[in-house]
């Protein structure tokens, strides 16, 4: 552990990168656990829904001219 606090204070830009990599990928951990509690246990159909549903019917209208 001694070895480790000397070489990031030998190399603080390593320090730093690691301290951004620790935060962003608890954030993402975070998010994909939010994420899956609030899907609920519901499956999917895999049909498009809400705004998804809109933009593709617009998107296929606007394609089609």
């Amino acid at each position: 552990m001694r070895a480790l606090v000397n070489y990031f204070r030998a190399n603080p830009q390593v320090f730093l990168l690691f301290m951004v990599c620790l935060v962003l990928g608890l954030g993402t951990f975070i998010a994909v656990l939010v994420a899956l509690v609030q899907s609920g246990n519901s499956t999917p159909s895999g049909e498009p829904s809400g705004v998804i549903g809109v933009a593709g019917a617009v998107l296929g209208a606007l394609g089609g001219r």
